[in-house]
């Protein structure tokens, strides 16, 4: 314990005698130190925005693609022959998904309520009126065995069997909607038919939709009098960009089943071109009038599985959705194979830039290197006066070392600051950087920074600490 304090104590006495020093040296070591102070702000602010536009890639990327990784489970029928199974044949005792939980055994007693042939269940919609979705039913099972965090189902239609749209045929007829003109700017090519999604929700977060008027759909939305529904930002201003929260705004199904939506949101578009209108999948599985062609929707199961799960899932969810669909039903898993390629690109692009910012970083320490060298040779009578009353040359070696260091230190956190302050007032959206989530100054850029200036520091230091340990206490009295 007492080695260790006086350690501790040798080494913070160095420390504020090679502050010391600096502060007497101040006018030389700041202009030594300008070149080292600035090449630390160039490569921590080109580091930072390095970071900021992969995250900025890859938030894009998953708005189209999902988050990392997102897979995409699709089934279809192989032949006639399929029944709706509880799922007992196959082991689906696992968990997949980011912070999902492990699945209990006691999770098997819910599949024999949940299943039954495709033969009943086509029959029971037809006396409801509706038709079945066998997959959605099964997706869901998967969704509950395998405890998925975040998972959507999404039915994706160019129109609505059995509904015309009235608000969109007002628009492309007349210009107007409920009797309102519409600017007309965005009709030189035509408005764009909207798209249908119905999904779940937690497709926004798969897909970092950016809620911009209202909300997101809730669970809650299932099966109300007026449908809750999502617009997209090209959507909304189709219909001229209504102020959702001081009026609301209904859209109408005509049909033999008329129906009603009431617009509770916008979500920013991912393309200026495309206009969609998302509802719950399971309020669209409700409003499907009888004998609708199933084949209208490219139904799929999407679920953001951890890059450690994503081979693992690939196998076992299409596996345990064909065994809860039953025979005659073949599923396959696509999706998220992107992100490893991106992150090997940015991180060699990453280690260049340190190696050149790095390089510049020495070439501008070469100024406090001729600084600490002199210096030296001024305080030669001094460091031969301190060897006679006893400093030891590892003593003397390592204020002299330290002086670089200290230095080195100060001009990289001050370089890292200068840098902060540059990624605060750089106008990010005019860089085509855009982040819908901005993240604190990248740590990893500043410890890059100020890492390689105090190392480029020690290097420098080396060759004056070794000068001064040298000097003969008799030559230096003679000095």
């Amino acid at each position: 314990m007492e080695a260790s304090v006086k350690f501790i104590n040798k080494i913070v006495a160095a420390l504020i005698e090679a502050w010391g020093e600096v502060k007497v040296q101040k006018a030389r070591v700041i202009l030594s130190l300008v070149g080292v102070t600035a090449a630390v702000a160039a490569m921590s602010t080109v580091m930072a925005l390095g970071d900021l536009l992969e995250q900025s890639n890859r938030e894009m990327s998953e708005a189209w693609e999902g988050r990392e990784v997102t897979l995409h489970i699709s089934a279809y029928k192989t032949d006639n022959s399929g029944t709706m199974a509880g799922g007992d044949a196959y082991d689906m005792g696992q968990c997949v998904g980011p912070g999902c939980m492990s699945v209990s055994s006691d999770s098997d007693s819910d599949s024999s309520s949940a299943g039954g042939t495709a033969g009943d269940v086509e029959t029971e919609a037809q006396e409801l009126g509706s038709i079945p979705d066998p997959l959605g039913n099964a997706m869901l099972q998967v969704a509950d065995r395998f405890k998925i965090t975040h998972w959507s189902r999404v039915a994706n239609l160019w129109e609505l069997p059995g509904y015309q749209f009235r608000e969109f045929n007002e628009l492309t007829n007349s210009g107007t909607v409920n009797g309102v003109p519409v600017d007309d700017g965005m009709a030189d090519g035509g408005w764009a038919s909207p798209q249908f999604s119905a999904v779940d929700t937690d497709y926004a977060t798969l897909f970092r939709l950016d809620v911009q008027e209202g909300r997101w759909l809730r669970p809650g939305d299932v099966n109300q009098r007026l449908t809750p529904v999502v617009l997209n930002s090209v959507m909304w201003e189709q219909l001229g960009s209504p102020n959702i929260d001081r009026s609301p705004m209904i859209l109408h199904l005509d049909g033999d089943s008329p129906q009603q939506l009431r617009v509770v949101g916008v979500v920013k578009a991912q393309d200026p071109w495309t206009s969609i209108i998302y509802m719950p999948y399971d309020s669209w599985q409700l409003m499907q009038p009888a004998g609708a062609n199933e084949d209208t929707a490219s139904n799929e199961m999407m679920v953001w599985v951890g890059p450690d799960q994503a081979d693992e899932a690939r196998d076992i969810l299409p596996a345990a959705l064909s065994s809860v669909l039953g025979d005659g039903w073949q599923a396959e898993a696509y999706g998220g194979e992107m992100w490893g390629s991106e992150g090997d690109q940015m991180a060699t692009v990453r280690l260049i830039i340190m190696v050149i910012g790095g390089i510049v970083i020495f070439l501008g320490a070469l100024g406090l290197l001729n600084v600490a060298i002199v210096t030296v040779r001024q305080r030669i009578r001094e460091i031969g006066i301190r060897r006679a009353v006893g400093a030891s040359a590892k003593r003397v070696f390592f204020s002299v070392f330290m002086e670089s260091v200290v230095a080195t230190f100060v001009a990289g956190v001050i370089g890292v600051g200068i840098a902060i302050l540059i990624m605060r007032v750089l106008p990010l959206e005019s860089m085509d950087i855009l982040l819908q989530d901005v993240p604190a100054f990248p740590m990893s850029a500043a410890l890059a920074g100020v890492g390689i200036a105090t190392g480029v520091g020690a290097l420098c230091g080396i060759i004056p600490a070794v000068a001064a340990v040298r000097v003969k206490p008799i030559d230096a009295i003679r000095y």
